[in-house]
């Protein structure tokens, strides 16, 4: 099994709090009591990498994932229409509304807008158009280029700068003229711009109302001392990564009340290699009177195609619980499913929690449509380190199978 050293990387990016970068407006030390500098606020998070209104996720053979600011690994969303009509359709394809405070914004849009030929249907635009597809930040839009390809090689960035004046950002992507097929769109970045007093009057009040919060010890005396800190730039910096462990805190400890690990969403999910790692919503082997395992739908997978081999060895796939107290002890309990499409034997992994295991041959065996699996609920004992922190998940030793799934992950 993999040991990891949790480090609090882009902590502040994870839970959409202030992120932090200063533009002084003198060269003279900076005033007391608060510096009149700019702060760059990111507020990435807020956009939803799956909440683009329609389409789904497109795979490698599509358009390449891409990495948002906040630290987010993601596919890009798509929208494909296999028709005349849909080539000659206008209007928006897709697009959502996120909530944020009034100012400047600098938004960073992937997006594509394609003519795939030789599919039964006839397009007259020309390879590079620029007057089909736009991406846009609320009234400010952006040209897509547009191409005339099979694939898309590489994702298109787009820039927009945009004022907020009612506390609502709309982001999107709208055809203007027919010409494509295939569109897709992510978010790399969402930034904003605002003085060092403004920002510590929102960071003020969340804060305070983090003190309500169950937290660990070390995040409220983290949050107290920046809090009680003079306001200045470097003090406001420790206030947003003390924010955010907070944050992060207060939601591991939700997490355990509540007893269950989310295996509907990716968040706080992460894994070591590059196969596809996703909420899958559409499986049906483990509906009932297919195979035994109860794997329905949605779970959490790690999964590659059969032709290409097994899951790669040495790598995890896991959930993390940040900001507990140190030194506590987890019972978690998961049903897990391996599936060798191939028809080998199913060996080389395990559940684990903190340093604690379980090999997943102590599941049953079965078979099924040709395919060989094991599948169990598996229960381990964890502790928090030392920082509080627990990591629990899936362990790839040397796995013979190309496809695991994880749901019903209990916590007490």
């Amino acid at each position: 099994m993999i040991k990891k050293s949790f480090i609090l990387k882009s902590s502040a990016f994870m839970f959409g709090v202030l992120l932090f970068g200063a533009c002084s407006n003198a060269d003279s030390p900076i005033p007391e009591p608060v510096p009149d500098v700019d702060v760059v606020t990111d507020y990435t998070i807020k956009v939803a990498t799956d909440g683009w209104g329609q389409g789904g996720f497109a795979g490698a053979w599509a358009a390449p994932e891409v990495d948002t600011e906040d630290g987010r690994h993601s596919g890009m969303a798509e929208v494909y229409v296999g028709s005349n009509d849909g080539v000659a359709a206008t209007g928006i394809i897709m697009q959502q509304t996120v909530e944020i405070p009034n100012g400047h914004y600098t938004v960073e849009l992937y997006a594509n807008s394609l003519y795939t030929p030789n599919r039964g249907f006839d397009s007259d635009m020309a390879d590079g158009a620029t007057d089909v597809a736009f991406v846009f930040a609320n009234e400010v839009r952006v040209p897509i280029v547009c191409k005339v390809a099979e694939t898309t090689p590489e994702n298109g960035l787009y820039t927009l700068e945009v004022d907020v004046t009612d506390g609502k950002l709309t982001l999107g992507l709208d055809k203007v003229k027919g010409g494509t097929n295939w569109h897709s769109i992510q978010i790399k970045s969402l930034l904003g711009k605002m003085k060092l007093a403004d920002a510590y009057a929102i960071l003020i009040p969340k804060a305070e109302s983090m003190l309500n919060m169950m937290i660990c010890n070390a995040a409220e005396e983290a949050l107290q001392e920046a809090m009680n800190a003079p306001k200045t730039l470097e003090n406001f910096e420790a206030l947003v990564l003390a924010l955010a462990y907070a944050e992060m805190s207060a939601e591991s400890f939700k997490i355990v009340a509540s007893g269950v690990i989310p295996t509907d969403n990716m968040a706080n999910w992460n894994c070591t290699n590059d196969k596809a790692f996703h909420v899958n919503t559409w499986s049906v082997e483990g509906n009932e009177g297919n195979d035994p395992s109860g794997m329905t739908t949605p779970f959490i997978e790690n999964w590659m195609n059969k032709n290409d081999g097994t899951l790669p060895a040495g790598t995890e796939f896991y959930y993390s619980l940040v900001g507990l107290n140190p030194n506590q002890t987890y019972t978690v309990s998961a049903l897990i499913r391996c599936y060798s499409e191939a028809g080998n034997d199913i060996s080389g992994a395990a559940f684990f929690v903190g340093d604690s295991q379980k090999d997943i041959s102590e599941g049953t065996a079965f078979e099924y449509n040709g395919m060989k699996g094991i599948y169990g609920t598996y229960t381990a004992q964890g502790t928090t380190d030392e920082n509080g922190n627990l990591i629990l998940g899936v362990a790839l030793t040397e796995p013979t199978f190309n496809w695991v799934a994880i749901k019903n992950v209990t916590i007490k």
